[in-house]
């Protein structure tokens, strides 16, 4: 009866080291996950923010011009100018980076 009951303590224990194994391994990946997702989430917001100053460069190019042309035409063109801008968004690189995960906010390791 006593060997049974030190054989099965032996499994239980092996049994923990296996699972406690398993879960650092585990958070290890995680975090690794983690690092790589920011990273290329911060990739995505710097090439937007790249075409967010080419929009913005266009815009305003745009309304200079609007300065050559009839009064007439230029009214129509400020609305649709306007309107363009509205339709692009927020093109300010806070707003960007204000909805970007650090690597710590999309997992924090157990272990550290």
């Amino acid at each position: 009866m006593i060997a049974a009951d030190e054989e099965a303590a032996k499994r239980k224990k092996e049994w923990e080291e296996r699972r406690e194994r398993y879960e650092r391994q585990e958070d290890a990946r995680k975090a690794a996950q983690a690092l790589t997702d920011s990273r290329q989430q911060l990739s995505e917001i710097i090439e937007k923010w790249g075409k967010a100053v080419a929009i913005e460069q266009f815009f305003s190019e745009a309304e200079e011009r609007l300065a050559t042309v009839d009064e007439n035409c230029r009214q129509l063109l400020l609305e649709r100018l306007t309107l363009a801008r509205a339709m692009m968004g927020s093109l300010d690189p806070l707003d960007f980076i204000e909805k970007w995960l650090a690597p710590e906010e999309g997992y924090r390791s157990k272990y550290l």
